[in-house]
C-alpha cells in the first residue's frame, strides 16, 4: 500500500467515525404544499454527513425488513437524504475548496451508490453538462417520481463518494384530488405522507372515509335506538344518508317510535305522545330511560365525574371518587400543589395533577433543583469529545480535527498549512486532516 493510500484510508476512517454522529432532522408525517418549493442541498464532506440510513439518516428506529442490496445500503456514508413533492425544484451548492476543481454529480443505480461509481462511467449518467462550481439547478428530468441515486464521479483526486458524497433523494406525488379543479381530499382531511410511504394520500376527518375521503359515514354518530342496526346510504343529504334496520316492536327513521296506540300506563315512568295513526313515542321523566320508560336511570349514566374520578351511585344521587390532586363534587377542582413551594434555587414551578414539574435553572438539577451540577453534567463539549472535570471548571479534550473551548470549530488544515497544491491539485478539507 502506497503513503497516499494510507492517508486516504486515515482520512476515510477519521471521517467516518466523527460524521457518523450526526443525526438528520426529518419530520415522520409531511403536508402536501400547495405550491412546490426551492431545496438547496450543500455538496460538501463538513457538517451534513450521516452513516447509518435508518437511525442517523432519518433519525428513527424500525425493523423494516429490507433486500439484501438495501441492507448494505444502510451503513455507508452518505449526505443526509432529501424527500422532495414532485414539482420541488433541487439546487446542488458545491463547497468553496471544491470549485477550483470542478466537480459532477452522476445519476447512479443503487448497487453504484452503494459501491460508488467505477471508472468508465457513462457520460449520459452525469447531473451537469459542466463541472459542478458554486450553485447548480439539478435539470427535473432528474427528480422524476422515485428514488434516486447521486454519487460523486471520480475524475481525478481522492474517491470522495466513499468519503460520503452520495445523495439519496425521494419524490412523490399526491393521489388527494378526483380532478385538478376539485380540493384536496374533498376538504374532508389532510394529504399526507409518511418517511415511508410512497405517495401523498388522504388522512380523513372523523367521520369521512373513501380515496378522497368523499363519503360520509353516517353511522359512526350511532343515530339507530332500540339495538337497531345501522347501513350507510349514498342517498340523501350528508345528515341522513343512512338506514335503520329496526326491531319488529319499533318503526321511524332512527327506531325510535313503537308501534301501536297510546294506551293508559303504556309509558310506565312518562308521558305518551301519538306520532302517526300507527305509532307512538314515550317521553320519560328525568329520572327514568328506555322506550317504555322503564329503565329507572341512574345518576353516573351522563359521567359527571371529572379528572378520571370514579362514580359510584347511591340511590338518586351520586358520588365521585377523586384521584389524587383532585377536589370537588365533581372533582373539577384541581390541587395547586406549587402553592407550597417545593421548586428551589430559583426554579420555576408547574402545577401537575398531584404533582408539580420544576423547570431548573443552568447548574442545577434534580426533580426539585436542588443539587448543583458539575461543569461537565452540563455537556459543553460538541463533537464527541471528552470533558475532564476541574473543580469549578472544566476543559474538553477534542477528537482529531476539532480545536476551540468546547471542540466547536473544525480545523481548516488546507488554511492553516497554507497548503497550495500544483497541477490544478485539489486540497480537501475533511475531518481529522486533509487530502490533496
Amino acid at each position: 500500500m502506497t503513503i497516499k493510500s494510507i492517508i486516504l484510508v486515515m482520512v476515510y476512517l477519521q471521517t467516518y467515525t466523527a460524521n457518523g454522529q450526526i443525526i438528520c432532522e426529518r419530520q415522520m408525517s409531511v403536508e402536501w404544499r400547495a405550491q412546490p418549493k426551492q431545496h438547496i442541498m450543500k455538496w460538501t464532506l463538513m457538517n451534513n454527513i450521516c452513516s447509518n440510513f435508518y437511525t442517523d439518516c432519518w433519525n428513527i428506529n424500525t425493523n423494516i425488513e429490507r433486500n439484501i442490496l438495501e441492507q448494505e445500503a444502510l451503513n455507508v456514508p452518505q449526505i443526509c437524504p432529501f424527500q422532495l413533492q414532485l414539482g420541488d425544484s433541487l439546487f446542488i451548492s458545491s463547497e468553496a475548496s471544491f470549485q477550483s476543481h470542478g466537480m459532477n454529480l452522476g445519476n447512479v443505480s443503487m448497487e453504484e451508490f452503494i459501491r460508488c461509481p467505477s471508472e468508465g462511467f457513462l457520460q449520459d449518467q452525469l447531473i451537469f453538462g459542466c463541472r459542478l462550481r458554486g450553485m447548480h439547478q439539478v435539470d427535473p428530468r432528474w427528480l422524476g417520481v422515485g428514488t434516486h441515486y447521486f454519487a460523486e464521479v471520480q475524475t481525478k483526486g481522492p474517491p470522495l463518494c466513499n468519503l460520503g458524497l452520495r445523495l439519496n433523494v425521494t419524490v412523490k406525488q399526491q393521489f388527494c384530488q378526483q380532478s385538478s379543479n376539485e380540493p384536496f381530499c374533498s376538504r374532508h382531511g389532510r394529504c399526507l405522507s409518511h418517511v415511508w410511504d410512497e405517495a401523498y394520500n388522504c388522512h380523513c376527518s372523523q367521520q369521512y372515509f373513501g380515496r378522497f375521503c368523499e363519503e360520509f359515514d353516517a353511522c359512526s354518530s350511532k343515530p339507530c335506538h332500540n339495538n337497531a342496526s345501522c347501513i350507510n346510504t349514498r342517498e340523501g343529504t350528508i345528515g341522513d344518508s343512512y338506514e335503520c334496520a329496526c326491531p319488529t316492536q319499533f318503526a321511524g327513521k332512527n327506531c325510535s317510535e313503537i308501534i301501536g296506540q297510546c294506551q293508559p300506563h303504556t309509558c310506565l315512568n312518562g308521558n305518551c305522545s301519538n306520532v302517526t295513526p300507527n305509532t307512538f313515542l314515550c317521553e320519560c321523566d328525568k329520572d327514568f330511560t328506555g322506550a317504555f320508560c322503564e329503565e329507572p336511570l341512574e345518576p353516573c349514566t351522563s359521567q359527571p365525574c371529572l379528572n378520571g374520578g370514579i362514580c359510584q351511585n347511591n340511590e338518586h344521587e351520586y358520588v365521585c371518587e377523586c384521584l389524587a390532586g383532585f377536589l370537588g363534587h365533581d372533582c373539577e377542582k384541581d390541587v395547586n400543589e406549587c402553592s407550597s413551594r417545593p421548586c428551589q434555587n430559583g426554579a420555576t414551578c408547574v402545577d401537575m395533577p398531584n404533582d408539580v414539574a420544576c423547570i431548573c435553572l443552568p447548574m442545577f438539577t434534580g426533580k426539585f433543583c436542588d443539587s448543583v451540577l458539575g461543569p461537565c453534567e452540563l455537556s459543553p463539549c460538541l463533537n464527541n469529545a471528552t470533558c475532564v472535570d476541574q473543580q469549578q471548571s472544566y476543559y474538553c479534550r477534542c477528537l482529531p480535527g476539532f480545536t476551540g473551548k468546547n471542540c466547536e470549530e473544525a480545523i481548516d488544515y488546507c488554511r492553516l498549512l497554507s497548503i497550495n497544491c500544483l497541477n490544478e491539485g485539489l486540497c480537501l478539507n475533511i475531518i481529522g486532516g486533509f487530502s490533496k
